[in-house]
């Protein structure tokens, strides 16, 4: 009966030693599979969180350059950067107003869009731009600039409309008075259609040559420098998204110019084109 009993008592035991490996390995795999969910929610996390940064990073307006308002620059008597005669509804802007600035009471609003690689907007500049400086200076206008980025495709890849628009941004950012040079160089500079742009170092070199401090921080960003935010392509975000607007308010080519957000054709004789903005002011009765 002994011999019996002992042979129960290992059978008993090697069943205890047996549930107890089993049980054992069981909360082996509930411990494994529980670090695998907690693994697998955390990398899920992990995933949304850089998702939703992507998502807002891509959905938030670009840097706005300083100086510039309603997606240009705009100015008045003597060259002044000022404010447009009418805000955007919800813009705000500490720059002076265009009648601080000298601009009469009845002055008329022209604006231009233009393409630093456009032809046409270098022949608009090169033919009108006495024109509408003179009037500026007498008060008659208030003349907005608003580069975009149409014409990138005719660069070879090089984005040359893109990055000549950020590089007037990044100028006019921290040396707002260089606002007519840096126009007069880039077009001076302008590459031929369907050829290779300019690199930055030959960007630069246009900046740097119309008198500007390529080493001078930016207002908007005093940890840029004009040659950083070149090289960084810092206002491209905000170039696009003017070029943007530009082709949602209608604009279909460049130059287009607006008198009191009119569009005009007389783009190509200074003296048709003077008139119908003093129309426009009232000065002329039309």
């Amino acid at each position: 009966m002994a011999k019996n009993n002992s042979a129960d008592n290992r059978r008993n035991q090697a069943r205890e030693n047996a549930r107890q490996i089993a049980a054992a390995q069981d909360k082996k795999e509930k411990t494994a599979k529980t670090i695998l969910y907690v693994g697998i929610g955390v990398v899920v996390v992990v995933v949304a969180a850089v998702v939703g940064v992507l998502i807002f990073q891509q959905s938030k307006p670009g840097m706005t350059p300083a100086n510039y308002a309603a997606g240009g620059v705009s100015l008045a008597k003597d060259a002044a950067v000022v404010q447009p005669k009418q805000m955007p509804e919800g813009e705000e802007s500490d720059l002076p107003t265009p009648a601080e600035a000298g601009a009469k009471d009845n002055a008329a609003t022209v604006t231009v869009y233009l393409d630093f690689q456009c032809p046409g907007c270098k022949a608009f500049e090169d033919a009108n731009t006495p024109t509408l400086k003179k009037l500026a200076d007498e008060g008659s206008i208030v003349l907005e600039y608003k580069p975009v980025s149409f014409l990138d495709r005719m660069s070879s890849g090089n984005e040359y409309s893109t990055r000549s628009a950020n590089l007037a941004a990044c100028v006019i950012d921290s040396q707002p008075q260089l606002t007519e040079d840096i126009f007069a160089a880039l077009y001076a500079q302008q590459p031929e259609e369907q050829g290779n742009g300019r690199t930055d170092e030959e960007l630069l070199k246009v900046a740097e040559d119309a008198g500007v401090d390529t080493s001078k921080k930016l207002t908007s960003d005093p940890e840029q420098t004009v040659k950083s935010c070149v090289t960084d392509q810092s206002f491209k975000d905000y170039v696009e998204k003017s070029s943007q607007d530009a082709l949602d308010n209608g604009v279909k080519a460049t130059p287009w110019v607006l008198i009191n957000g009119e569009h005009t054709e007389k783009t190509s004789d200074p003296q048709a084109l003077a008139l119908e903005i003093l129309k426009a002011t009232g000065e002329v009765k039309g």
